[in-house]
C-alpha cells in the first residue's frame, strides 16, 4: 500500500512537471528546504550580490525565517500541505528554475528530469556525520528493489554537493554512490556564522531577548539526534530531575529535539529547564551554550568552531549502531568525554577540564574547507556570471 501511494504521488508530480517543462527556464533559484540553515546563508549571500529571484519551498518542519532575507523578489511556499495552489506553483518553479538547492532527501526528484541547463545542488543539512544515511543506512538494504531504484534516481539528480572536509566527501560518495567529481570543496555555508563576530553577537542578543533567564548563567544544551522508534515523541533519556538536584541555580538546561521528531518532551515547570525545539536558529543556541550534551548528532562539527566543551551521552551506542548505523564507532572520534548515564553527564558538567587539543583535532578534521566565506565560494562555483 505504501509503495502504491508513493507511485500515485510521484506519477502526479511527473505529469505536472512535464507540463511545466514546456515553459522556458527563468533566471531564478529554488531552495527546497527541510532544515533551512544552509539555504538561509546561501540565499542571503545571493541576495546581497545578485539579481536572482529567490523561491523558497519549505517543508512544514523547516523553522528558518526566510522572510528576513533582504531580497525584494522572493516567494515563500510550504510543501507537505493540502494547498493545491502552493503545490502547483512549487512544481512550476522547480520545472522552470535554472538553479535548485535541496537540503535533504527529496523523493519527488525520482519522478522528474531537469532540463540540461539546470544545476541541482545537494545543500546537505549537516556539516558532518556520525550516523549513516543513504546507502549506508542499514534499513536501505531491507527495502524493495523498486524503492532502492527510486533512491538512486534521487541521488543521481545531484550535480554538486559542497563539503567542509575530505571525510564528508568520502561519506557522500559512499552514501549516494556518486562520482567524486560532483563534490565541491567550498565549505559549508551555515558555518560562515561562526567566523563573523558581529553575527554571533546579534545571535546572542536575539536569544537573550527570547530567553532573558539565560543571562549570566552556565547554559547546557542537550541536543540528541533522532531514534527511528521515537519520531512521534522524543524519549527523554537525560534525567532532568537529577540535573536539578545535582546542579545549582546558576545552571540552565536547554532541550532541543531533532527536527524529525514531531513532539519534543513533556513540559517542565522548573524555570531552569527550557524547551527550545521551536527556536529557529540553531546557531544562536550554540553560541549561548557553554556546554553541549549530544550523542550521534552532527551539531558538534559546528560547535567545535566555538571551542567549547562537549559531552557525548551515548547510552545506546551499540544498539544505535546496529539499527541506524554509524560511520565510525571509535570512541576516539568523539572530541569530549563519553557518558552512559545521567550521573556521568553531570560529573562531566561539573568537571572544568576541557581537552582543547581534541576539539581542535575534530574541528580541523571536519571543517577543513569551511573558512567563513563558504556561501560566496559556492555561489562563485555554481553560478554562471551572466546570471548574477
Amino acid at each position: 500500500m505504501k509503495e502504491l501511494l508513493i507511485s500515485l504521488y510521484l506519477g502526479a508530480t511527473r505529469i505536472a512537471f512535464i507540463f511545466f517543462k514546456l515553459f522556458p527556464l527563468t533566471n531564478k533559484t529554488v531552495f527546497l528546504s527541510t532544515f533551512g540553515d544552509n539555504a538561509f546563508f546561501t540565499a542571503r549571500e545571493l541576495a546581497s550580490s545578485s539579481r536572482q529571484q529567490l523561491i523558497f519551498i519549505n517543508d512544514k518542519k523547516c523553522k528558518v525565517d526566510f522572510s528576513s532575507i533582504p531580497a525584494d523578489n522572493k516567494i515563500i511556499y510550504f510543501s507537505g500541505t493540502a494547498n493545491v495552489w502552493e503545490i502547483t506553483h512549487s512544481i512550476y518553479h522547480l520545472a522552470t528554475a535554472k538553479y535548485i538547492f535541496i537540503d535533504n532527501y527529496a523523493g519527488a526528484l525520482s519522478a522528474i528530469r531537469f532540463k540540461k541547463e539546470v544545476t541541482c545542488v545537494q545543500l546537505w543539512h549537516a556539516a558532518g556525520a556520525f550516523k549513516k544515511f543513504g546507502w549506508g543506512d542499514p534499513e536501505t538494504a531491507k527495502r524493495s528493489h523498486k524503492a532502492k531504484k527510486r533512491f538512486q534516481k534521487v541521488y543521481d539528480q545531484f550535480h554538486y554537493i559542497p563539503v567542509g572536509s575530505q571525510q564528508m566527501e568520502d561519506i557522500f560518495i559512499e552514501a549516494f554512490h556518486l562520482d567524486p567529481s560532483r563534490i565541491l570543496h567550498t565549505g559549508v555555508p551555515q558555518t560562515d556564522f561562526y567566523f563573523d563576530k558581529k553575527a554571533m553577537q546579534k545571535g546572542l542578543e536575539r536569544i537573550y531577548d527570547c530567553y532573558p533567564v539565560l543571562a549570566g548563567k552556565t547554559v547546557i544544551l542537550y541536543a540528541p539526534t533522532f531514534r527511528k522508534d521515537s519520531l512521534s515523541r522524543m524519549k527523554m533519556e537525560l534525567d532532568a530531575s537529577q540535573f536539578l538536584e545535582a546542579l545549582d541555580d546558576s545552571h540552565v538546561l536547554l532541550i532541543r529535539a531533532h527536527p524529525s521528531v514531531q513532539k519534543a518532551v513533556q513540559n517542565f515547570t522548573d524555570s531552569r529547564i527550557i524547551l527550545v525545539s521551536d527556536y529557529p536558529q540553531i546557531n544562536d543556541l550554540l553560541v549561548v551554550s557553554d556546554i553541549l550534551v549530544t550523542d550521534y548528532s552532527s551539531i558538534p562539527v559546528e560547535f567545535s568552531l566555538l571551542q567549547k566543551k562537549m559531552i557525548f551521552f551515548t547510552y545506546d551506542l551499540e544498539s544505535y549502531s546496529r539499527t541506524h548505523g554509524l560511520w565510525s564507532m571509535d570512541e576516539a572520534s568523539f572530541p569530549g568525554p563519553i557518558a552512559r548515564t545521567t550521573a556521568e553527564v553531570i560529573t562531566h558538567i561539573k568537571d572544568p577540564d576541557i581537552n582543547y587539543t581534541e576539539i581542535d583535532r575534530f574541528k580541523n578534521q571536519w571543517n577543513a574547507f569551511s573558512d567563513g566565506v563558504s556561501a560566496r565560494k559556492l555561489i562563485n562555483e555554481i553560478y554562471d556570471l551572466k546570471d548574477l
